[in-house]
């Protein structure tokens, strides 16, 4: 969302140089963030390390960001990544927000993630209809689950929002690894580092 506000050297200056992490303790809103069942999930089901990452679908520091995070989970096999779509950049982004959440219904919501992410077209209805067919989701599916669990997916969407408007979130990316609340997008070293620290110092208390 900054990268929107200040441009192309906001994107670098946010991917590269985060924000200082702030340590949280084990509260209600994080017990929410982390046991909420309506959250795609991906990677270990029992991690050491848990990162919660709140993303926008038209958000470019999300963008070049994502190829990190699905690395980690490629890579590091003791990682949990819960996705919190949170879709602050207009109505093609709650579209894109509310389509992943369908194809999670499907087991298939990082494929179609990560085919959003990796998307550089204009986003609306035909380019997510698009990215859905080449990430092999079910098109018809999604529209199905979307009339059928309309008020189910807008719950979702806005129980995230909650959730980061509790953390205090001012944009996208942002990620809780372990203990530690990061904005701004984490390239693959940061979040190494990230991963590192958190494995080191254990989940919330």
């Amino acid at each position: 969302m900054l990268a929107v506000l200040f441009g192309v050297a906001a994107t670098k200056i946010l991917q590269f140089s985060p924000r200082a992490a702030v340590v949280v303790t084990r509260t209600p809103v994080i017990d929410a963030v982390l046991s909420d069942p309506g959250s795609p999930r991906a990677g270990a089901s029992k991690p050491d390390v848990t990162i919660v990452v709140f993303t926008d679908y038209q958000c470019p520091i999300c963008k070049a960001t994502d190829p990190a995070l699905e690395h980690l989970i490629a890579h590091d096999r003791r990682v949990q990544v819960i996705f919190k779509d949170w879709p602050i950049l207009g109505a093609a982004s709650r579209a894109a927000a509310r389509a992943a959440l369908a194809a999670d219904r499907q087991g298939k919501y990082l494929a179609f993630h990560s085919a959003l992410m990796a998307s550089r077209r204009k986003l609306d209805d035909d380019e997510i209809r698009r990215i859905a067919a080449v990430s092999g989701v079910d098109w018809k599916q999604i529209r199905d689950v979307e009339t059928s669990q309309t008020a189910e997916l807008d719950r979702q969407l806005r129980s995230q929002a909650m959730q980061a408007f509790s953390l205090g979130l001012q944009g996208t990316p942002a990620y809780l690894v372990g203990p530690y609340l990061i904005e701004g997008g984490l390239d693959e070293r940061h979040l190494a580092q990230a991963v590192k620290r958190a494995r080191a110092s254990g989940p919330p208390v």
